[in-house]
């Protein structure tokens, strides 16, 4: 069944879009790096100056702008791809075929997120892919033992939000409004509760979705742009934080398939 949904997935339209879309964004965050070096004071105290840091710390500097657009890429992906799995079913009438199949619920629902999840995965690559090929050409080598991390955490990131895109998508019958339902409550209503958490210090912010995909940069450097509570450092996030954060990671990943579950079952109960 993942097979299959994998492959006419490829096949589709709404694949190569998404194929050629992250191109056009490696090719456009390279235009900015070569045209616009002035970009990494933006990430850097004002009284350091950037011609005269170490070249590992360029490297950090590097990989940290892109990984900062990276963020985006698997939000973007899980909408296409994770958020519309469950709803194309219903849309087609081919959830009833599905719901009269010897199969376990669960499995239906896990072949829909792992499909997802390697779609995303594969599109999200082509970013990674142009990141590594202009190291190679701007510091003639290839990245350090952080950027396996930086790979190995995308790929738990991208996991994390397709659970979270399916478990929204379970409430829909339309692809269109589950995508942007998904795209609502990540965006919209996940940075309020991040508000509400820095102002009222209920839950550390770190807990809040928007603010734990972060970790993907922060491997890099420890610093946060959009999020000035935590503190500035220019070395990489220590490994026990890297832990921590995938833990969360994973425990948001857990509770999404839950949901999914329990409503998926649900409503094929009554269906």
């Amino acid at each position: 069944m993942t097979k299959f949904f994998i492959y006419h997935t490829v096949k589709s339209r709404a694949f190569l879009f998404m194929v050629f879309l992250n191109a056009v964004i490696s090719i456009l965050i390279a235009s900015i790096m070569f045209i616009s070096p002035v970009l990494l004071k933006s990430f850097v105290p004002g009284n350091i100056q950037v011609n005269g840091l170490p070249e590992i710390l360029v490297k950090r500097l590097f990989n940290f702008q892109w990984a900062n657009i990276m963020i985006y890429i698997p939000v973007l992906s899980s909408a296409f791809f994770g958020s519309t799995a469950i709803p194309y079913e219903y849309e087609r009438g081919t959830i009833y075929n599905l719901s009269s199949l010897p199969v376990d619920r669960f499995q239906i629902l896990m072949s829909k997120i792992t499909g997802a999840t390697v779609l995303s995965f594969l599109s999200t690559s082509v970013i990674v892919v142009f990141q590594i090929l202009f190291f190679v050409i701007i510091f003639k080598s290839l990245p350090g033992s952080k950027f396996l991390f930086y790979i190995l955490l995308l790929l738990l990131v991208t996991f994390s939000d397709v659970c979270f895109a399916v478990a929204v998508s379970v409430f829909f019958n339309n692809s269109g409004h589950s995508a942007i339902a998904f795209l609502i409550v990540y965006l919209v209503i996940m940075n309020i509760i991040s508000l509400i958490a820095t102002g009222t210090h209920f839950i550390s912010p770190i807990f809040v979705k928007t603010n734990t995909d972060r970790v993907i940069y922060r491997v890099f450097i420890n610093a946060d742009p959009y999020f000035l509570k935590y503190s500035f450092s220019l070395s990489p996030m220590a490994l026990p934080g890297i832990e921590y954060t995938s833990g969360i990671l994973l425990l948001y990943s857990f509770s999404a398939l839950i949901v999914a579950y329990a409503v998926f079952s649900f409503r094929r109960n009554f269906s």
